[in-house]
């Protein structure tokens, strides 16, 4: 009886032959060189995110100390706080540093439009209680929104009834320190023109020939409407073109009209809405497809 003796190894908790040893050992080997570089890998990700913190710290620390005046900018900041108006109206000062003067000395403005006009009552409350009030003017769209509307017809008036011409009426307004509506400062002869005939003071060399139009029932052209609400023509005829107010186009005798459906309702919200203060302007809202109702004829 023959006796075979193989040699075996104790591997994992296990007796197991050579060749399952040389496997066994060379997988352990392999895990614990795995592990070592995971550790190695996550000590190395600690590092770097602690080293990203520390710059951050730095660069922060840094820009504050950089913020921190010196003596000597610290004496000339305080040199130009008495002195307001020269640090305002300086060359050097930006409209971005004016915009951060006025944050931090003003506490708030109130702004009140006079009667619909180009005047404005301006009250500033300062930063330690101060207030002051301040008569401002505004661009408006018309002449007739002008507080010295009535007075400034007057005087053209007169110029007029002199024997002038609107050229040198024009002129002449202009000198005695008259001013326009909008954003213009001087007037020309032809606004002379126009604000005469407009007022009445002269009449028109021609009329045009009053348009036959055939219309149904609450149509208006934009012109009465506008008059009938008391709005800008330009605007109303801004709301049609955006689709806020029913409206057709005619052919007439003389040409094309576009008429705008307005029942007495609707004029009532209209002028609502042009009544409306500044601040909060509102407009029609948008037709829907069911009350849309734009058609040529």
């Amino acid at each position: 009886m023959s006796v075979i003796y193989r040699e075996c190894f104790f591997v994992g908790g296990a007796y197991v032959g050579p060749a399952d040893a040389s496997v066994m050992q060379g997988q352990m080997f392999v895990e614990t060189h795995r592990l070592v570089a995971r550790t190695l890998e996550r000590s190395w990700e600690e590092a770097l995110a602690a080293q990203a913190q520390l710059a951050g710290e730095y660069e922060q620390d840094r820009r504050q100390r950089a913020a921190t005046p010196s003596p000597a900018e610290a004496a000339a900041i305080r040199t130009l706080a008495q002195d307001v108006p020269a640090l305002w109206n300086a060359a050097t000062t930006t409209q971005a540093e004016r915009q951060t003067i006025a944050r931090l000395l003003l506490e708030r403005v109130l702004v009140e439009v006079v009667d619909a006009t180009e005047q404005l009552r301006v009250e500033c409350h300062w930063q330690g209680g101060h207030r002051t009030q301040h008569q401002l003017s505004r661009p408006v769209a018309r002449l007739k929104a002008l507080s010295t509307y009535p007075e400034l017809v007057h005087r053209a008036g007169e110029l007029r009834q002199a024997g002038h011409g609107f050229g040198a009426i024009a002129d002449m307004l202009n000198a005695e320190g008259w001013r326009p509506a909008k954003r213009r400062d001087t007037f020309n002869a032809q606004m002379v023109h126009h604000l005469l005939t407009r007022a009445g003071v002269i009449a028109p060399k021609y009329r045009r020939r009053a348009r036959e139009i055939e219309r149904a029932t609450n149509e208006w052209t934009i012109r009465e409407l506008a008059a009938q609400i008391g709005m800008p023509e330009p605007t109303l005829y801004n709301w049609v073109q955006q689709g806020r107010l029913r409206s057709r186009v005619v052919q007439t005798s003389v040409g094309r009209a576009k008429l705008v459906h307005a029942d007495a309702e609707t004029i009532i919200a209209l002028k609502a809405i042009r009544g409306t203060p500044a601040p909060w302007h509102r407009r029609p809202p948008p037709l829907t497809p069911a009350d849309s109702h734009t058609t040529d004829s």
